[in-house]
This record gives C-alpha cells, structure tokens and sequence, in this order.
C-alpha cells in the first residue's frame, strides 16, 4: 500500500515546501470511466509560495494515461503535462476574489490530499474529445485508415446514385 502525502495547506505554501510523487492510473479512481486501462502514471511535484503575498501552490504534473481515441474507439497514449498555480482561499470571499480577478483558486485545507489535488488538475485538463492527432492516423487502424484514403466513398455518394437512377433533380421531384 502507497502512502498519500497529506498537507496543511497554508503552512506549506508559507514555508516555501515541496513534495513529489508519482500516481499510477489504477489510483485516479474518479478517472477510471474514461481510462482504456490502468497502466499509465503521473508524476507530480507541488510547491508552496507566495503569490501577491498571498498562499498558493505551484503545481507540475507529467505522465502519460491510456485513454479511447473517439476518431477509431482504440486505446490511445494521452501525454500529460500541466504547470498550474492556485491560489489557496480562506474562505468563500476569498474564492470570489479570486473569481473575479481571474485566478485559479482552491479552499486551503489543513489536510488537503495532494493526489486527490492531482487528479483533480487532470480532470479539469482532459481533453473533450480524445483522438489521434493527423500524424499519427495510422495508429487509429482499419476504421480511420478506411476513411482517411483517397478511395474512401463519401456516405452520402450512394443517395446521390439513387437519386439519379429514379430521375431525382437538384431541386426535388414535383410531386
């Protein structure tokens, strides 16, 4: 069993600490709907600072997860890696304040869960529609590699065959 870092929040980013680790996907429990599998892993590193003389935490996270390419439903390797920093609010004031000014804000907690702070930065990361990028196309096999050559038929090529084979017009028949 791991040990899970667990924080005073504030008196971390005052003393200018920091920790690191690294999460394997099997423990991102909130992600494993959208993993393929459970072999990827992150690392992370988390500093305490002072932004505007105010409590924050500098967060890195790198790795990799395996998650479905929506272009060909395969397993697809999503590379990780976010550089972020959150301010840490006392209380809901703090949070508005940082709302409004436009800064990333987190309620600061005297044991906050770094890996939960973990998952949490990679669930507001992950992308929308996961998919191979053009480069690699052939990785997404036999269903995109069909659709992705010149001899792909359109779908709707073979309406259009019909249409003309019963004496359809551009603009409808007038019946």
């Amino acid at each position: 069993m791991s040990h899970t870092p667990v924080i005073d929040s504030i008196a971390f980013a005052r003393a200018g600490k920091q920790c690191r680790g690294t999460v394997k996907g099997d423990r991102l429990t909130r992600l494993h709907d959208n993993l393929v599998d459970m072999a990827g892993e992150v690392s992370y590193e988390v500093r305490g600072t002072l932004w505007d003389g105010k409590p924050a935490l500098e967060l890195n996270v790198d790795g990799w997860l395996m998650v479905r390419c929506l272009r060909c439903l395969g397993p697809m390797r999503w590379t990780v890696q976010i550089n972020n920093r959150v301010r840490l609010a006392r209380d809901e004031a703090d949070l508005d304040a940082a709302d409004e000014e436009g800064i990333d804000a987190i309620a600061a907690s005297e044991e906050l869960d770094v890996e939960l702070l973990v998952e949490d930065e990679l669930l507001l990361q992950w992308p929308i529609a996961p998919r191979h990028d053009e480069d690699a196309m052939q990785a997404c096999g036999t269903n995109a590699a069909s659709t992705a050559g010149t001899n792909a038929v359109h779908p709707f090529a073979v309406l259009e065959q019909l249409s003309s084979q019963r004496g359809g017009t551009e603009q409808g028949s007038k019946d």
